[in-house]
């Protein structure tokens, strides 16, 4: 499964879709420089889309506006950044969370799947570099990761692109690993995505 993150222009989803990508991210988070408003998922032709999905991307908004941009921008998933609870996202709906975790974050990987473990009704969990945020090229310890014992299949992400990715996939492939997520490493700049870099890094996914 290939996630390509912080879509800003229709071309882009377009040519993603073509290209294979799974899931198209949508940035609601307003400080992102790759924010979007949902009109714009909303206003997406299903031609442009082809098999892809849409995922919202959300940080710090409530479940109110969660839900109503869930149905406004017409998202498939919506992932969230921003340490939300369970009761957060059962409120969501369970089958449409992506919840992301930051390994960095726990003192050792038990401890990081005891904390998957009490999210394990998500579809799907999403790994990060750093302690927040994302989109910042930063890339985990894809070795140490090979060793984690997840409850839920989950994506990889943090500074992933066609030098690197196919590594990444190899040392995680007996983890429980459903995919990556494709940003910053398939950018010419924030929210502008190098079609050829995304072509060149889903192929070597792949092949």
């Amino acid at each position: 499964m290939i996630k390509v993150c912080g879509m800003t222009r229709p071309e882009d989803v377009r040519l993603c879709a073509e290209a294979g990508a799974d899931l198209l991210g949508f940035i609601f988070h307003p400080a992102s420089p790759r924010f979007v408003t949902p009109d714009f998922p909303a206003s997406l032709e299903p031609e442009a889309l082809g098999q892809a999905r849409k995922v919202g991307v959300f940080v710090k908004e409530s479940v109110v506006e969660v839900r109503h941009t869930l149905d406004e921008a017409r998202l498939d998933y919506v992932q969230l950044h921003g340490g939300q609870d369970q009761k957060f996202c059962r409120s969501v709906g369970f089958e449409r969370v992506i919840k992301v975790f930051w390994p960095e974050r726990y003192a050792s990987l038990d401890e990081l799947a005891e904390d998957m473990a009490r999210f394990a009704d998500c579809a799907l969990f999403l790994l990060d570099a750093g302690t927040s945020g994302g989109g910042h090229g930063r890339s985990l310890d894809f070795a140490a990761l090979a060793k984690l014992d997840s409850p839920r299949p989950w994506l990889l992400a943090g500074g992933l692109g066609p030098k690197n990715v196919r590594a990444a996939v190899e040392a995680c492939a007996k983890a429980n690993l459903a995919g990556v997520d494709l940003n910053s490493g398939v950018e010419s700049a924030p929210g502008l995505k190098d079609i050829e870099k995304v072509r060149t890094a889903i192929a070597a996914c792949r092949r």
